[in-house]
């Protein structure tokens, strides 16, 4: 399925251009307390689940940061792709991981930066734009670890419109969003219940709930939205669904 960008699509990513102005201050001033420096557990545990005993697919980190773990999957033979709108996160993954890149422009809207061997890369973009020829209808594997819960759900529906343009037909994907009640929280991150992950992809994906913890990480929430909240995180691994079922 392809984005049409009518005049109602290109006000949301008008909007959602403001917003990732935010996310690039924050990484201008290394304001970045959701960073996790090792291997983000929810992905270890699941990693075989999302794999599914592939020894070489193409991955895509949605609103990647700059997470260490494009690098492990790039280590094991693995084709990265990581999209994020922060030239500031894009660089910093590469020097802190001290890897030899090269950068070129692929559009008005998107820089992609490489390592030599092309299987590691990150599009330095608003991920909502993404339409790339060179990855449309090809990637096999997807760890969105929160991207989906920071955007508005205008922008979500451009979310999926992006997934659905990019995802190759046999896709697994690891969904990782935060729960909570949002009459006490209404700001980034938005509260995903199931209700709500299932109206989203159940169009096209069979949905399958893995688990539902408080997080290690839970103080940083519950710092960040000023209140003792009870935060679960929750995660999803989502297969493409029987055509039957649709």
């Amino acid at each position: 399925m392809s984005c049409e960008l009518n005049n109602q699509n290109l006000e949301v990513i008008k909007d959602a251009d403001n917003y990732t102005q935010m996310w690039k201050e924050l990484w201008s001033a290394r304001d970045t307390a959701w960073h996790l420096t090792h291997r983000n557990p929810t992905l270890v545990k699941y990693e075989d689940l999302l794999l599914n005993g592939r020894k070489s697919v193409r991955m895509l980190f949605p609103m990647c940061g700059k997470v260490i773990d494009m690098k492990y999957f790039w280590e094991q033979g693995h084709e990265v792709y990581g999209a994020d709108c922060a030239p500031e996160a894009v660089q910093d993954f590469f020097n802190e991981q001290k890897l030899e890149y090269t950068s070129e422009k692929l559009d008005e809207r998107a820089q992609i930066y490489s390592v030599p061997d092309k299987r590691l890369n990150i599009i330095q973009t608003n991920f909502l734009t993404l339409d790339n020829p060179k990855i449309n209808k090809t990637i096999d594997c997807v760890w969105d670890r929160g991207a989906f819960g920071t955007i508005t759900e205008d922008e979500q529906k451009l979310y999926i419109q992006t997934m659905k343009r990019l995802l190759a037909p046999d896709f697994r994907y690891l969904l990782l969003v935060t729960e909570f009640d949002d009459k006490i929280w209404t700001g980034v991150p938005f509260s995903q219940p199931e209700e709500k992950v299932r109206e989203y992809f159940g169009d096209f994906c069979e949905i399958q709930k893995l688990e539902s913890k408080i997080p290690d990480h839970v103080s940083l929430y519950q710092k960040h939205m000023q209140a003792p909240l009870k935060v679960l995180e929750t995660s999803y691994l989502l297969k493409p669904k029987n055509r039957s079922q649709a």
